[in-house]
């Protein structure tokens, strides 16, 4: 059983890397000129960027890893206390999967948090909503999309939204807010027990796959260049897509109706608030979606940063911006 639980954990980490939760995928010319207008939003750069990303988000996840795997173990050895109802490897796995949810929710103060010391209110306002613009439209159009790669990455985007919370510019009331976060709890320990059981699948007819997945995770956590980077990223990806291949019609349909019930969860004036900020983007973004289901990391720019899920302007309870003295870090031009 252990074995489950210890599968199911490499699983995560290295679904968790390649789909950008971990490390950044800015890389690559194809998305140079979306990157471009992106980091002119932000007032920040790709270096900018990158340093966020490798300072905080691999220390997060690097302890995370640490407590999903002790608190997985503990969970299912309490479980397996009861021996009226033996427990099954599909159990313990769910099992382990829901520990893993409850801790990447975990992160969304954290990484708010250290979000602040890195980036402007401005630049993280703006951030959360291009984030939930583009997760919102890949969402939309998954309904007509078969492409391998973009269900990956409307994969990719759950994973995240669990770190992200929900929108302020929603004003959704606490009520809502619970139900939100139960139903894509519910819908992330679904899809990650079917890609994790996906993926067990090939580590038990290829032994030599589990190796290579922990030799790549390794390589991410410890990588110093761009060009490093890049190339595991390319490699995490080639068994990525060994592993969805024959998992994406059934992993599409749970994303899609995750996405579902969290629409009916809200009113006819929250959805109004939604229309209204799916149809006021930039070009920018509007070209990005387009490119839905022609293949490619739809949201290689956006996979990088993820913090709270504010909207500017939104919530006049917010916080002030937050005022950079001395030991902040200035964005190049200020």
């Amino acid at each position: 059983m252990k074995h489950h639980v210890h599968f199911a954990v490499c699983a995560f980490l290295m679904i968790a890397c390649s789909s950008g939760v971990v490390f950044s995928q800015i890389t690559g010319d194809p998305d140079k000129e979306f990157n471009q207008a992106l980091y002119k939003e932000l007032q920040t750069s790709q270096d900018e960027m990158m340093q966020f990303t490798q300072t905080t988000l691999q220390t997060l996840m690097e302890g995370m890893q640490q407590n999903v795997q002790t608190k997985a173990t503990a969970a299912v050895m309490e479980r397996m206390k009861d021996t009226s109802k033996p427990m099954t490897p599909e159990e313990g796995m769910k099992i382990g999967m829901g520990v893993a949810i409850d801790e990447l929710i975990g992160l969304q103060k954290p990484l708010n948090d250290k979000a602040a010391e890195f980036f402007s209110e401005e630049g993280r306002q703006i951030m959360h909503l291009r984030f939930f613009q583009a997760k919102t439209g890949l969402m939309d159009r998954l309904g007509d999309i078969d492409d391998q790669e973009t269900v990956q990455s409307a994969f990719g985007v759950q994973m995240m939204q669990l770190m992200g919370g929900q929108p302020d510019f929603l004003e959704l009331s606490p009520e809502q807010r619970e139900l939100i976060t139960k139903q894509q709890k519910e819908t992330a320990v679904e899809s990650l027990t079917l890609v994790s059981q996906a993926t067990v699948k090939m580590i038990t007819s290829n032994p030599g796959k589990l190796a290579e997945i922990q030799r790549l995770v390794g390589e991410m956590q410890n990588a110093e260049t761009d060009e490093e980077q890049e190339r595991i990223t390319k490699e995490l990806q080639a068994v990525n897509g060994d592993i969805f291949k024959d998992i994406v019609p059934e992993l599409k349909t749970i994303l899609m109706k995750g996405h579902e019930n969290d629409m009916r969860v809200l009113t006819d004036a929250q959805k109004a608030k939604v229309k209204a900020v799916m149809a006021d983007m930039p070009d920018y973004m509007k070209n990005k979606l387009a490119e839905i289901g022609k293949g490619g990391n739809v949201l290689s720019g956006l996979e990088s940063w993820v913090p709270g899920m504010g909207m500017p302007g939104a919530n006049p309870n917010r916080e002030a911006p937050r005022q950079r003295s001395g030991g902040g870090r200035p964005f190049p031009g200020n």
